[in-house]
């Protein structure tokens, strides 16, 4: 496993592609094409900032280093391949992974929110209930994660891994990826029955991120880390980028809190349709433990990084457990209110090219949200939509009274 190629030379991409190279394995990164970003760390590197203050610099110099575009074909295959873009970017580069990777290359999927292979294991399908079953029918894809089943059609006979990242980070004006408290990965293959030589490439792999500055653990559960991790995006890193505020202020104020309770109890509700054991499922405490820490009260998250700098974002955190919901024929008024929300505040960000990014803001009296501004007064809020709109953020404010 001394090939390896990551795709995503963000964050969460610098900072698994550092531990493998302090290992002494060989990494190529693949950046957007035609970004300045790209050809910036094509011809100056990267360094990353850890928490401990440890800083890092991989240089395009090192005979074990290669920095690329998604755009250069390569004649080789590869070991290993990490995807650490974001999930709404996986369809432009699904068939240059096939071309880069065979049956044997392991794929890991770094990445926020319900994976496109989420439904591709027979074992996992097997345990739901046969009224969800006959709902789903021969449907293996959700259209707000793959539109289409077009990225399972294209990596379905690839070995897939689930990686559900922990890593509060970003990018620095400077150009550097600062990391702001102790990253951990949680790593799974995607089949429930994946053989042993499998299983045990994957743990190899964890030791090795372990022992070179990211903790790593293994796990036989992925898609219950995964519902755990989103219980956090949903909450934290949606209200954020509606709000534009980071994690401190959102935990800072009652309203938000309640609304969290509100978020998480509709999450685990569909989770449960889906088969998470109750005991599996996120707790409030959970959540809290991990937002509350340092590194991520002073943190905006990723999806509110996107929408701050005016690019499109993981919408489908709250879009994907929406679409669960509506084949299990359940309701969750919140999380399809905040669904609203976060569409329309996805189109303004990309419109408003200058200026605030947010379409939400906390009126000071009640503490509630309220439509910035700033977003009224834009093009973008067609006076069509005001009912429409008002609606769903009438059923979010309500949802933060319901404990």
């Amino acid at each position: 496993m001394n090939n390896i190629l990551v795709i995503g030379a963000g964050s969460v991409g610098t900072l698994m592609g550092a531990s493998l190279i302090k290992a002494g394995l060989r990494v190529t990164f693949a950046g957007r094409p035609r970004s300045s970003y790209t050809k910036q760390i094509e011809g100056r590197g990267l360094t990353i900032s850890y928490s401990t203050g440890e800083r890092f610099c991989i240089s395009p110099l090192q005979s074990q280093v290669c920095f690329i575009d998604t755009e250069t074909y390569l004649a080789e295959k590869f070991d290993l391949i990490i995807v650490a873009l974001k999930s709404n970017d996986l369809a432009k580069v699904a068939s240059y992974i096939k071309d880069h990777s065979t049956q044997d290359t392991l794929i890991i999927h770094a990445q926020n929110g319900i994976p496109y292979w989420w439904f591709d294991d027979e074992f996992y399908l097997a345990s739901l209930n046969k009224s969800l079953l006959e709902n789903l029918g021969s449907r293996r894809y959700l259209d707000s994660v793959d539109s289409e089943g077009k990225i399972l059609r294209t990596l379905g006979d690839r070995i897939l891994v689930g990686c559900v990242v922990k890593a509060p980070c970003h990018k620095t004006p400077e150009g550097y990826i600062q990391v702001k408290k102790s990253p951990k990965l949680i790593i799974g293959l995607t089949k429930s029955k994946a053989n042993s030589e499998q299983q045990t490439i994957v743990k190899q792999l964890c030791q090795i991120f372990s022992e070179h500055g990211v903790s790593a653990t293994y796990t036989t559960e992925i898609r219950t880390e995964v519902c755990n991790k989103l219980a956090i995006n949903a909450t934290t890193n949606v209200l954020s980028a509606l709000t534009g505020r980071v994690i401190a202020d959102l935990t800072a104020n009652t309203y938000t809190n309640q609304l969290i309770k509100t978020i998480l109890g509709e999450i685990n509700q569909v989770f449960q349709l889906y088969g998470i054991k109750s005991q599996d499922l996120p707790s409030e405490t959970k959540i809290y433990s991990y937002i509350q820490e340092p590194g991520s009260q002073s943190h905006l998250p990723s999806l509110a990084q996107d929408f701050s700098n005016h690019r499109a974002g993981e919408i489908s955190l709250i879009t994907a457990p929406v679409e669960m919901a509506k084949i299990a024929n359940f309701a969750v008024p919140t999380l399809s209110s905040l669904g609203v929300l976060l569409e329309l505040g996805q189109i303004y960000t990309l419109k408003a090219a200058n200026g605030k990014s947010h379409i939400l803001t906390f009126d000071n009296s009640s503490g509630y949200c309220i439509l910035t501004q700033e977003l009224c007064q834009s093009s973008v809020f067609d006076k069509v939509q005001i009912p429409h709109v008002f609606n769903h953020l009438m059923q979010v404010n309500l949802s933060a009274i319901k404990y």
